[in-house]
């Protein structure tokens, strides 16, 4: 019997007498053209899974970021965008991914950044699916338990560093399959993940898992512990050196901190945030799977890999309910028990066919079914950079309200809408200072935290906050009026700029920037436009703006919506209907076309 107290206080040691038999990894026995059809299945699958919608601010600090790296040639981080933290240290460790953003949309253009996101997503996920299949023995398994993991974490897929994190996750599973193998790979891979995303420490972790249950169940070579150190070693080389590891802590030492209220930090119960709808039961089923594994004895026929899908299924699930970011990595971890414990269901029901057919049925009809509904999912998406629009929500975005700023000119300190500071700072490049922006706690105190989240949540003394801040220009949200109407009729600040989408107020006391001369012409200066007509109730000059906007850019779905909401307005429900059909198939969300149609028939004098 294994010395389980040795073990645990010498990890690392030798092995010791009488260890369990090393674990089997699950032989395949398909035909190569059957596992390519598997392949081709996952590819397929995958991909459809890319087409999450998200508005943050992290791709456009990214991209910014990206751009005073490359215009600086400097890696000492220093604060070039607020004024409530404008020259303090700012601890980036996404450089290396803020670099990779500019570079590919210098060269490629912004929008086809959605293919770096399809690539990254649908390139881990394979991953996934090739060392679940080496643990089951069985693609069939594999295919399933890598698609419940992506369809799981598929909320939170948005474009941005930590699908890098994903993809290194994905890979470790590679080591923990064959802990004996990738040594140098696996070094240099960490020397790379560092600088690309924080989700790094999580690697090193789940990595230490790996080799200290490989070792204490005396399946590992001598040199673990030197592939540990090394890639421990390479997490120092990033330009914030040893503090890389002290600060994804800061969380665990400062539990009350306020930017864990931010929505992708909050648990997954709470309301608000980026929402899962399989993870509880996600989280039930691996339950299940490791019930599953001891009924079945999998703990005894493969120790190791049982034993390292349970606690790094158990890590994962512990980090997910404390913050929901982290369901991705549940999603993958859940995979490593659930294909092999589905294996064995999926054999004994092999059991009840005949031999023969049952072959013939798994491996060919059943990849090819799966190739189909992956094609099926895909199809209704754009598969093109025209997708980037729809990915980044840009249409929620205060496009048109900045392109009215960087045409006038304007410079100054703005107090603006969080989740568009990202957004305010690469278009203004620093012309326009934020109030704060998405980085939170890696530039940002709590205390400015705490201010916005006043100003936010309309609380006691919030206008005392934004008129005391500082600021110049106040950015907001049309929809989110009560700040905007309070602050305007205090007679402290006036209109300068509205549109359907943002406001922007100026303070009366600043000398007014003349009439503001028009933006150049565009799709987004087109639907402006449009709103203020409709808003007059002039509904011909509306619907041309309009019209003309999507010749322009002919997937602005915004500009779509508003054109069927001008015939619901106008009495024509049958072209709003179809109208609204025609956005549909520009980027599918059957939730939100429900909304709007219940909208235009219950409210069809009313604008969006």
């Amino acid at each position: 019997m294994l010395n389980l107290h040795s073990r645990i206080l010498h990890p690392f040691a030798g092995p010791a007498h009488h260890v369990p038999a090393p674990t089997v990894i699950a032989p395949t026995s398909e035909p190569l053209s059957v596992f390519l059809l598997w392949l081709l299945a996952a590819v397929l699958t995958f991909w459809s899974f890319g087409f999450t919608t998200v508005m943050g601010s992290d791709l456009w600090l990214a991209l910014a970021s990206g751009r005073w790296i490359w215009e600086t040639s400097s890696l000492k981080f220093k604060d070039p965008w607020s004024f409530t933290r404008l020259g303090q240290a700012w601890m980036n460790q996404e450089w290396l991914s803020d670099l990779i953003f500019h570079a590919w949309s210098r060269w490629f253009g912004m929008a086809t950044l959605v293919w770096w996101k399809w690539s990254v997503l649908v390139a881990a996920f394979v991953l996934v699916f090739l060392a679940l299949r080496k643990i089951s023995g069985n693609s069939l398994a594999a295919y399933l338990a890598a698609l419940l993991g992506i369809a799981i974490g598929a909320p939170h897929f948005d474009v941005r560093p930590h699908l890098y994190s994903v993809l290194g996750f994905a890979l470790l599973l590679h080591v923990a399959v064959q802990p004996s193998r990738f040594r140098w790979p696996v070094i240099v891979g960490f020397l790379f993940w560092v600088n690309l995303h924080g989700g790094f420490f999580f690697g090193l972790v789940a990595l230490t898992v790996i080799l200290f249950i490989a070792r204490l169940l005396g399946e590992s070579s001598r040199n673990a512990f030197a592939l540990w150190l090394g890639c421990l070693a390479a997490g120092l080389a990033n330009p914030h050196g040893p503090e890389a590891y002290i600060f994804p802590l800061h969380y665990v030492l400062n539990p009350q901190s306020l930017f864990l209220r931010v929505g992708e930090w909050t648990p997954p119960w709470e309301a608000g945030g980026t929402r899962s709808v399989l993870y509880f039961p996600a989280a039930f089923v691996f339950v299940l799977s490791v019930i599953g594994a001891f009924v079945a004895r999998l703990h005894r026929r493969q120790p190791r890999l049982t034993y390292t899908g349970i606690v790094l299924g158990l890590l994962t699930l512990a980090m997910s309910l404390k913050s929901r970011r982290f369901i991705p990595l549940f999603g993958i971890a859940q995979g490593f028990l659930l294909a092999p414990v589905l294996t064995l269901y999926i054999s004994r029901l092999a059991g009840r066919f005949h031999v023969v057919r049952w072959t013939v049925f798994r491996q060919y009809l059943l990849p090819m079914l799966a190739t189909a509904l992956g094609a099926l999912w895909l199809h209704p998406y754009p598969l093109s950079s025209r997708a980037f629009l729809f990915l980044t929500n840009e249409d929620s975005l205060p496009v048109e309200a900045v392109s009215v700023a960087e045409t006038n000119e304007l410079s100054g300190k703005v107090f603006s809408f969080y989740p568009w500071g990202g957004y305010v700072d690469l278009r203004s490049q620093g012309r326009l200072k934020v109030y704060i922006d998405g980085r939170d706690d890696t530039v940002f105190d709590d205390e400015t935290y705490r201010r916005y989240s006043r100003v936010l949540g309309v609380e006691e003394g919030w206008q005392d906050i934004v008129d005391g801040s500082g600021a110049e220009y106040f950015l907001w949200p049309r929809h989110q009026r009560k700040q905007v109407d309070t602050l305007r009729d205090s007679g402290k600040w006036r209109a300068l700029y509205a549109d359907r989408t943002a406001v922007l107020l100026i303070r009366s006391d600043m000398p007014r920037p003349g009439p503001l001369l028009p933006s150049p012409d565009s799709p987004w200066r087109e639907v402006a436009l449009g709103w203020r007509a409709a808003s007059a109730k002039n509904f011909a000059e509306a619907e041309k703006r309009f019209r003309h906007a999507l010749e322009m850019m002919p997937n602005l779905r915004i500009a779509c919506e508003w054109l069927a909401n001008i015939y619901a307005r106008s009495d024509r429900m049958g072209q709003a209907e179809a109208t609204l059909n025609d956005c549909q198939r520009l980027f599918p969300d059957p939730e939100r076309y429900d909304e709007l149609l219940t909208f235009f028939r219950t409210r069809a004098d009313t604008e969006l």
